[in-house]
């Protein structure tokens, strides 16, 4: 069990900072700026064995992007040894795009893939990249591992305020792969976001957006989960919030291990009003620097009985 009492269900192995992408938004932006430290394979295999410890089904090998990593391949390979339910790769299917690589990738051990996918056309894709054709080359790469047999595979699109209003058309170009599941987080105002303030939008405004999005995957019989957006404006869609989930994530970076869920309540705040809502015991607020770039004051207390246990709101299924 985590510190916070959560049933730890991932470990997630962040391999180092670097990326071959330089989003926009990216919340540890600065990290692949200023933090050029990268996990050697003895560290590499240490998290593994710590994830297996732990008890996690699943063990995720993250970065900046891990593909970009040789140790990768060694990675996965010793994590299958050692026996762990799911083996997922966090990644944005560039390198993907070599059907050989992703091929070595499924050979070796990966059994789960959450593939970043933030626009529905390399115009928009390479713009929030910053990176000419890092749009179609993850696409490629999505379809090569359709290709060889993979199907269990997860999408993660943030929302800032280059692509929100296109959120449901993205979620109409995603949903032709078939994913397992769609994630949807607005995006953390740190890194490259807080920044480059202008990127992040405020939520009453990009709400909308992702109810609709959010209409579009659960009409086809896909999962969706919701991150960093508040209670009260997710009304009738509160299912879908999977920070309230009783499991955690424990992140074990080159030169730090945290719990997401304790993360996410040290860093998160909410207007003084909110002890008046329903939803007080089981939201988690916004994160402190979206308070700094846009005030509290779009959001309101809900009236009605409080809600203690998420579970009469959530799904019983994947949450991490």
């Amino acid at each position: 069990m985590s510190s916070e009492g959560f049933k730890i269900g991932k470990v997630e192995v962040l391999m180092g900072w670097r990326c071959n992408s330089n989003c926009i938004f990216c919340s540890v932006g600065h990290k692949l700026i200023s933090d050029g430290r990268i996990k050697s394979w003895p560290e590499i295999k240490r998290d593994i064995e710590f994830a297996k410890k732990t008890g996690a089904g699943t063990v995720s090998f993250s970065g900046g992007e891990p593909t970009i990593r040789p140790e990768i391949f060694r990675a996965l390979k010793y994590a299958s040894r050692t026996g762990f339910d799911t083996i997922e790769v966090q990644t944005n299917a560039r390198l993907l795009s070599y059907r050989s690589f992703a091929k070595k990738l499924l050979d070796t051990g990966a059994n789960r893939f959450l593939i970043s996918v933030h626009a529905h056309n390399p115009e928009l894709g390479d713009f929030l990249a910053r990176s000419a054709g890092a749009w179609n080359q993850s696409i490629e790469g999505i379809m090569n591992l359709k290709s060889l047999g993979m199907n269990n595979i997860r999408f993660s699109t943030v929302a800032c305020s280059r692509n929100y209003i296109n959120f449901p058309e993205i979620m109409d170009f995603l949903l032709q792969f078939k994913g397992m599941g769609y994630h949807m987080g607005f995006v953390i105002p740190d890194g490259h976001a807080y920044r480059h303030r202008k990127t992040v939008p405020r939520m009453t405004d990009a709400a909308p957006y992702l109810r609709a999005a959010i209409d579009k995957v659960l009409a086809s019989g896909s999962e969706a989960w919701l991150y960093s957006v508040p209670h009260c404006l997710m009304q009738g869609y509160e299912h879908v919030i999977a920070e309230m989930g009783s499991s955690d994530t424990i992140l074990r970076g080159p030169d730090f291990e945290a719990s997401i869920q304790k993360n996410r309540r040290r860093h998160r705040i909410k207007p003084a009003s909110c002890k008046n809502c329903r939803y007080d015991q089981i939201c988690l607020g916004v994160w402190r620097r979206y308070a700094d770039i846009h005030g509290l004051d779009e959001f309101k207390p809900v009236p009605g009985e409080n809600i203690t246990n998420p579970d009469t709101l959530m799904k019983q299924h994947y949450v991490e």
